[in-house]
């Protein structure tokens, strides 16, 4: 299994982390690309994308590219997503990378946003096929199943640490 993570901090490093000792790799996005490179170094993650200022949509495509695709093949199945930014950035993250996603694809928030803003979300994207889950509160049921093996690796009574 593949994850895009978008941003890469303090928080969202240690989510990877735990998320690559359960055998799911995780490809990052983020501004600050000496940072994921450090973090690709350490093992905390599988791969990352650099940043270009003008050309952010082709940074999200690369991103988009390898979580749905192997080394032969682009795959059919869902890409998973996750948004591990501040609840302020979630809206503009979405609106550049709902228009590189298909339709079956997965997000989940793990942002603080609010959960009337979520279900805003959620529904929004829906309409465009795709699950939205935010990843404390709500989100599609079937998306959640399609998720379980993260959010095992991510419990807290895991048996595997990092």
């Amino acid at each position: 299994m593949k994850v895009g993570m978008i941003g890469n901090g303090h928080m969202a490093e240690g989510i990877a982390r735990r998320m690559m000792a359960n055998d799911i790799n995780v490809i990052a996005y983020q501004n600050n690309y000496e940072k994921s490179c450090e973090q690709y170094e350490a093992g905390y993650i599988t791969g990352c994308t650099t940043s270009m200022p003008l050309l952010v949509n082709q940074v999200k495509q690369k991103l988009i590219y390898g979580v749905k695709s192997s080394e032969t093949v682009v795959s059919t199945e869902s890409g998973i997503f996750m948004l591990v930014v501040p609840s302020f950035a979630v809206e503009h993250t979405l609106d550049e990378l709902l228009p590189l996603l298909d339709e079956g694809d997965i997000i989940i928030d793990y942002s603080g946003n609010d959960i009337i803003s979520c279900k805003e979300l959620e529904l929004y994207c829906s309409k465009l096929g795709i699950a939205y889950v935010f990843a404390g509160v709500y989100g599609a049921n079937h998306a959640i199943t399609a998720c379980s093996k993260i959010f095992q690796s991510l419990s807290p009574g895991n048996a595997t640490r990092v």
